[in-house]
């Protein structure tokens, strides 16, 4: 099926995205005092000052989230500045910031969320109100500004139907013979976007961030049946497409990008989102505290929430931050609403509390 409005989502799924995270890090935005960008998109008030003929940003690599293309359309609206590639990811990311926290390198960090509230916690963000903050919701930007959601994934399965018989509508149905030596996840002890599929299942099955007891149980279980195929760190996608693994679960944008993106016939892939639930994860950016090149990172940022960043991110099936409409292309592709209707937001401060008992947990005790 199909959406149904090109729009960036349901009037449902933006409400949950709204009552996303607990804790002081997170709220409104009245009563903040921050540098606040340019209303013309991307023209941020750096505009009367000097900018650097470079910004550098944490990361990503330019495959991830369509970043090459979001890299070359911000050097060609600002000519006089360089972008290179970033190299990092989020927990590379959130390291090199402690690293140079007296003499930064980066002018922009890019994290996923738990990283970002980590970063904003321990002073290595500074507040900044980039242009067009207004239109992301309340729930997915910093209290102080320090940083805004660009976009968010949410957990979703990409089934290969030539080596899979019948497609699972979620994770109870993951409990069958018919799935031995099929499933396969990004390490939980390495990889965020692993340690939040453990999540996910964990409170599929009925657990919650304080007790990650159905969650190890639901994986000894898969285990001992003999159905789990692979816990890579990386290259999982890489894997699903030479047909190593038949089943893999990563973000929903990971499976468009199989399905539509690559040398896999569409037919062949079936994504699915969870009946029981599909975690939503925020990857934000912000503005590093005593950046080297300020002006040229507050550009960036605002690049990011700007209707040409918003756009490309949608190209990549990423969902953007703002309520931005999808082009044709890519809305016609998409599941409907009623697909994603199990899509919600979690209590990510919470989410920071537990992580690392949580993976240990998930060393010492799953088979």
């Amino acid at each position: 099926m199909v959406s149904d409005s090109n729009l960036w989502t349901s009037t449902a799924t933006r409400r949950k995205v709204l009552t996303a995270v607990g804790g002081s890090s997170i709220a409104g935005l009245a009563g903040c005092n921050s540098v606040q960008g340019n209303a013309d998109d991307d023209d941020s008030s750096a505009g009367e000052q000097d900018v650097a003929d470079e910004v550098i940003i944490t990361g990503p690599l330019d495959g991830w989230a369509n970043y090459g293309q979001l890299r070359e359309s911000f050097m060609e609206k600002h000519s006089g500045i360089e972008w290179p590639e970033g190299t990092k990811n989020s927990g590379q990311s959130l390291n090199a910031l402690r690293n140079e926290a007296n003499n930064p390198n980066h002018d922009v960090a890019h994290l996923g969320i738990t990283d970002g509230l980590k970063a904003a916690d321990e002073e290595l963000l500074q507040p900044y109100e980039p242009t067009n903050l207004d239109e992301v919701p309340d729930g997915l930007v910093d209290a102080d500004n320090r940083w805004t959601t660009a976009y968010f994934g949410t957990i979703a399965m990409a089934v290969n139907t030539e080596l899979v018989d019948s497609v699972p509508s979620g994770f109870e149905d993951l409990l069958d013979e018919t799935y031995n030596d099929t499933i396969s996840f990004y390490d939980p002890t390495s990889a965020f976007n692993g340690f939040v599929a453990f999540t996910n299942m964990n409170l599929a099955m009925g657990g919650s961030l304080d007790n990650y007891d159905p969650g190890i149980e639901y994986l000894n279980e898969l285990n001992e049946m003999g159905n789990i195929a692979g816990v890579p760190a990386q290259g999982l996608q890489t894997s699903f497409l030479q047909g190593q693994f038949p089943i893999y679960l990563a973000y929903d944008f990971n499976m468009y990008q199989a399905k539509y993106q690559s040398d896999m016939d569409p037919d062949q892939v079936e994504i699915v989102i969870p009946s029981e639930l599909s975690v939503q994860v925020p990857y934000v950016v912000g503005l590093v505290d005593d950046a080297p090149r300020p002006e040229a990172g507050k550009r960036l940022v605002d690049h990011h929430l700007s209707d040409e960043g918003q756009r490309l991110f949608a190209e990549a099936f990423v969902n953007p931050s703002r309520p931005i409409e999808y082009p044709d292309t890519i809305a016609e592709r998409r599941l409907s609403e009623e697909a994603y209707s199990s899509s919600d937001s979690i209590d990510y401060q919470k989410l920071v509390e537990v992580q690392d008992s949580a993976r240990e947990r998930y060393v010492n005790e799953v088979a």
